[in-house]
C-alpha cells in the first residue's frame, strides 16, 4: 500500500526538505531542502549550486495522485504550504 503524500512530507520535512516539485512528465515528487530552479532546457528542476551550505541530495518518490504540484507550476510548492492546506 502506498503512503499518503502528507504523510511522506511530514516525514521529509523532518529530515531537512523544504520545497516539493514535479519535473515534467514524471509520475513522481521530488523535495529540495534548499528552493530548486526550474530548468525549462532539460524540463527538470535542481539545485542551482548542489554545494551550497543546506543543500541535501534530492528526495524523489513516486505519486501520481496529486494534481496540485506539476511541471507547469512557475515555482517551488513549499512543503510547509502544502502541509498547512491538506492536514486537518
Amino acid at each position: 500500500m502506498k503512503e499518503s503524500i502528507v504523510n511522506v512530507l511530514n516525514q521529509l520535512y523532518e529530515e531537512g526538505y523544504r520545497y516539493v516539485v514535479r519535473d515534467k512528465d514524471k509520475n513522481y515528487l521530488i523535495c529540495y531542502s534548499l528552493k530548486p530552479k526550474k530548468y525549462l532546457e532539460l524540463e527538470a528542476w535542481g539545485y542551482v549550486n548542489p554545494d551550497a551550505q543546506g543543500a541535501i541530495m534530492a528526495h524523489p518518490f513516486e505519486n501520481t495522485d496529486n494534481t496540485e504540484i506539476t511541471w507547469s507550476n512557475s515555482s517551488a510548492t513549499l512543503i510547509s504550504d502544502y502541509l498547512a492546506k491538506n492536514t486537518l
